[in-house]
């Protein structure tokens, strides 16, 4: 294995273990402050309908990626699926800016102690980094 490609390696390893951590530490978080998350999901107008639903698939979904990513045979669903959440948390944060800026942040953790704005931008880097992390491990050599 040539160096370039093992950084490469090592790299595109590094972000699957980054999005390891943050699947389980983001729902853990939203399980640790179960009733904070419900009631705030339930703030949000257009989600106040499936708040009851969500407050438990949110963290199910999460922790299932992580386990997606943990599985090498899986590790490409896992990647390409957390693109997909990590879009549509984006969108929701977007969103919220736009419509809802007053209400909390429902995130958990200490996500929830950034501004949405600040948020957005987290998420934007996020985003970004999985959407390489599926491009560098679903075509290895480039």
């Amino acid at each position: 294995m040539s160096t370039g490609r093992s950084i490469k390696h090592v790299i595109s390893q590094g972000v699957i273990s980054f999005f390891i951590l943050l699947w389980v530490y983001a729902a853990t978080a939203k399980l640790l402050e179960f009733d904070q998350f419900k009631v705030q999901l339930s703030q949000v107008s257009f989600l106040k309908p499936m708040a009851g639903l969500l407050v438990y698939i949110i963290p199910l979904v999460e922790y299932s990626l992580a386990a997606l990513l943990l599985v090498s045979r899986t590790r490409r669903l896992g990647l390409m699926s957390s693109a997909i959440l990590m879009s549509v948390f984006t969108v929701y944060i977007a969103g919220m800016i736009s419509f809802n800026p007053e209400l909390p942040c429902s995130c958990g953790g200490i996500i929830n102690e950034l501004t949405w704005q600040q948020h957005l931008v987290f998420n934007l880097f996020v985003t970004a980094l999985v959407y390489w992390g599926c491009f560098k491990y679903i075509k290895p050599n480039s």
